[in-house]
C-alpha cells in the first residue's frame, strides 16, 4: 500500500472512530462512568462552542454555521497542504491526515446535531476538590496530538 493511500486509511479509521464513539455516547441508555477514579471518566458533554467552549456565548442563530465555515477552511487548506506532502517522507502528511480526520468528525457533529459531542474527561483531585480538563473526543485528540506533532517536527534548531 502506498503512503497516501495508507494516510487516507488512517483518516477513515479515525473519522470512524470518532463518529462511533460519539454515537455511542449519545446513546439514550448511556450513562456516565468512572474509568480511573480520581483521574478520568466517561461522560456526555455537548460543546457549542470550539476548544474549551470558546464561541460558545456567540448567538445560536448563526455560531453553528459560522464555526463550520472557519472549519472548512482551515480543513481545505490543511487538505490542500496534505495534497502537496502525502508522498513525502516524515511524520507531516500522516499529522496533516490526523488534523483532516479530526476537523471533519467535528464538522459532522456540528452540521448534524449543532454541536460536537465531548466525553473524554480528565481531572485531579488535590485535597478533596476536583480540577477538570474540559471534556473532548477523538476528534479533538487527533487535532491535538496532530498540531503538537508538527510543531515539534518542526522547529528549526540553531
Amino acid at each position: 500500500m502506498n503512503r497516501s493511500r495508507a494516510q487516507v486509511l488512517l483518516f477513515s479509521l479515525l473519522v470512524a472512530a470518532d463518529q462511533i464513539t460519539k454515537w455511542w455516547i449519545q446513546q439514550p441508555d448511556f450513562r456516565p462512568f468512572v474509568v480511573i477514579d480520581g483521574f478520568f471518566n466517561i461522560v456526555r458533554a455537548h460543546n457549542t462552542g470550539v476548544a474549551f467552549s470558546f464561541f460558545a456565548d456567540l448567538p445560536d442563530a448563526w455560531r453553528a454555521w459560522f464555526l463550520i465555515a472557519v472549519t472548512m477552511v482551515i480543513a481545505l487548506a490543511v487538505l490542500f497542504w496534505w495534497s502537496k506532502e502525502r508522498h513525502q517522507q516524515g511524520a507531516t502528511p500522516w499529522l496533516l491526515a490526523l488534523i483532516l480526520a479530526g476537523a471533519v468528525g467535528n464538522i459532522w457533529d456540528r452540521i448534524q446535531l449543532g454541536y460536537v459531542v465531548d466525553f473524554i474527561q480528565w481531572y485531579v483531585v488535590v485535597d478533596g476538590k476536583g480540577f477538570y480538563w474540559p471534556a473532548f473526543n477523538i476528534a479533538d485528540t487527533c487535532i491535538s496530538v496532530a498540531v503538537a506533532g508538527l510543531l515539534l517536527t518542526n522547529l528549526k534548531r540553531d
